[in-house]
């Protein structure tokens, strides 16, 4: 199951002389009359074809204006002007699937299709929690890839231990959920960083890799310090044995 793109991907149906046509979908969708609904179609490849659904759900007033104003500015920003089936298009979330309609109704379809929203909460946890996507490293470099794993090895350790001690609170999707994972994964990351940060510096054979580490890409412009003649001032106090500057 999978969100479809009229713009990018061409269903087809059988007209009344058992032709395969390419599907019209503004007019298609205008029949439904902004009612949702199930749409047999067929997908075909070559000498192939699958029979599918698309359950054609219309949006909400409120954020069918807002698509259109979506639309309208994806338009623009590429210089050309939006169609109006285009606009009308984007009131609509169509979603393709291969179980039959019997099997998943569109309101289930609808449903199921929501979920979808726990995956991008996932990879926001990822990016806040863990910053995975923060690499001090060249794209495409080994050390972006030493990186990225190291920091996914850090998720699944994070993602073990939560299970582990909290198997109970961590509640599945298949039942009534009374908590997200956010709190308990940032708890036990800051655990996790903590002992890693005690770890290192107290180990002198670490301590040159891990400022390595942590000290300033070079740059143009190199970070500042004293001028030279206050270097020499406070050169001179030393050797007077002044411990204040």
């Amino acid at each position: 199951m999978l969100r479809y793109n009229a713009h990018s991907m061409n269903l087809y149906e059988l007209d009344e002389h058992g032709k395969m046509i390419k599907i019209d979908w503004e007019t298609k969708l205008q029949r439904l009359g902004k009612q949702a609904g199930a749409i047999p179609v067929y997908l075909c490849h070559d000498t192939k074809r699958i029979a599918c659904t698309v359950h054609a759900v219309p949006l909400p007033a409120e954020k069918a204006a807002q698509a259109r104003r979506k639309a309208k500015l994806r338009a623009q920003n590429k210089g050309r002007t939006a169609q109006e089936k285009t606009l009308y298009l984007s009131e609509w979330v169509l979603i393709l699937t291969s179980v039959p309609v019997e099997l998943l109704s569109t309101e289930t379809a609808a449903a199921l299709y929501r979920v979808r929203w726990q995956v991008e909460l996932v990879i926001k946890r990822l990016k806040s929690l863990l910053a995975i996507n923060q690499l001090r490293a060249r794209k495409d470099s080994q050390l972006a890839e030493l990186y990225l794993q190291g920091k996914l090895l850090y998720a699944v350790v994070t993602e073990k231990i939560a299970q582990r001690c909290f198997t109970k609170a961590l509640t599945k999707m298949d039942g009534p959920r009374a908590l997200t994972p956010w709190r308990l994964y940032k708890t036990i990351a800051e655990d996790i960083k903590s002992g890693l940060n005690a770890c290192f510096p107290k180990q002198e054979r670490f301590q040159r890799d891990y400022l390595k580490s942590v000290s300033e890409r070079p740059r143009k412009r190199s970070l500042q310090s004293l001028p030279e003649p206050i270097l020499g001032m406070i050169r001179q106090c030393r050797e007077l044995g002044v411990s204040r500057v």
